[in-house]
């Protein structure tokens, strides 16, 4: 494994294996159909941005396989792991500090009307985890990627004692899905490749609990 190296572009993309990786800009994320998005789920495996800090694990032609720190996994105790362009990877460098508050639903309601996208995690797109992960980060609180690791760390609460910003878990047989209470019966989440973050009810059906993270 080589020395820390920073993400040297607004978003980088990791993919699952360099067999099903292809550079992705921004705007390409922006405009990609419900059919493309969902032909993606399962090839990408989370994102990046500028600034963070990724181990460098393997390299295979201009695609490198990285941990991303800050970004927990059970998958790997470095960081998330996945394929990205070493181009898109530089020398550390410093970052300028951003006004952090403490309210993750205020950073969460900045994205209502964003595409969802399997391995999102910024306002090009995001999936659902990716949208919990990124309001706890920005707030400066570092939670787990996944949702079903995001479940297993949170400490338990009842619906009924929930608070805003606490997160809500489905699948009882196994997680796979997490939104976050906004209060008054409310959640905001990111679904699936055919929607956007929305506002919506709580939903009961295969509940799998509330947690809190903070």
């Amino acid at each position: 494994m080589g020395p820390a190296l920073q993400v040297a572009v607004a978003v980088a993309t990791l993919w699952a294996s360099p067999g099903v990786a292809r550079p992705l800009t921004p705007d390409q994320q922006l405009h990609l159909s419900t059919v493309e998005r969902r032909a993606l789920v399962g090839k990408i495996e989370t994102q990046a941005f500028m600034g963070e800090s990724v181990w460098v694990l393997a390299r295979r032609g201009r695609w490198v396989k990285v941990a991303v720190r800050d970004q927990p996994t059970p998958k790997n105790r470095l960081g998330y792991p996945g394929w990205m362009l070493a181009s898109q990877l530089a020398t550390p460098f410093p970052m300028p500090l951003v006004p952090r508050g403490d309210d993750p639903t205020i950073v969460a309601r900045q994205f209502l009307g964003v595409r969802y996208l399997s391995g999102g995690t910024s306002k090009y797109g995001f999936d659902c985890s990716g949208l919990t992960w990124y309001a706890y980060n920005v707030i400066g609180v570092t939670i787990p990627r996944d949702a079903d690791a995001q479940f297993a760390a949170g400490k338990p609460v009842s619906l009924a004692a929930a608070r805003p910003g606490d997160l809500l878990f489905y699948g009882r047989k196994h997680v796979h899905h997490v939104a976050m209470y906004i209060g008054h019966g409310k959640m905001i989440e990111s679904r699936d490749s055919a929607r956007a973050v929305e506002v919506v009810a709580v939903r009961t059906t295969d509940f799998a609990g509330a947690r809190i993270l903070r």
